[in-house]
């Protein structure tokens, strides 16, 4: 049973544990609410360190595009560093927002050309952690040739 009462534009409801009064009378003190503890960590922020859960996977090439996807278990930045030399990636791509699922597309490749990797997933949410995938490869596909999944 809830009662409302509603005196100087305030309203108490009683009877929903909010504000309680014994049954003893009319006149008995109101009881403070029991205050329950609440978690420490807000929904959603992870409290482990961001991982790279599946791929990168390499899965469009084109004669001049290739698209890199991977996942991780919390929300996380996305880059990706390549180049044709394995011991020098000094190009990137990625996007300026993270999420759980990283898709980077890479445009302007040369055809026919063997292009190396390294997917990075950074400021993982909640706890500031880096995860960097192993260097991996692709090779585009010779000039006019059509897109394949891999």
């Amino acid at each position: 049973m809830s009662i409302m009462v509603t005196a100087l534009g305030l309203a108490l409801i009683l009877g929903n544990g909010l504000l309680q009064l014994p049954a003893t009378g009319p006149q008995a003190t109101p009881q403070l609410p029991r205050v329950q503890q609440l978690p420490s960590t807000p929904i959603g922020v992870a409290g482990e360190a961001v991982q790279i859960t599946h791929g990168p996977v390499v899965e469009n090439v084109t004669d001049t595009t290739a698209e890199i996807a991977w996942s991780t278990n919390v929300n996380s930045g996305t880059a990706l560093h390549y180049g044709t030399d394995p011991g020098h990636l000094d190009m990137a791509a990625g996007m300026p927002w993270g999420g759980f699922t990283h898709r980077v597309l890479i445009k302007n490749l040369k055809p026919n050309t063997t292009y190396y990797f390294k997917a990075e997933s950074g400021q993982g949410q909640g706890t500031g952690t880096m995860a960097e995938a192993a260097p991996s490869s692709f090779q585009t596909k010779p000039a006019g040739a059509t897109a394949q999944a891999k």
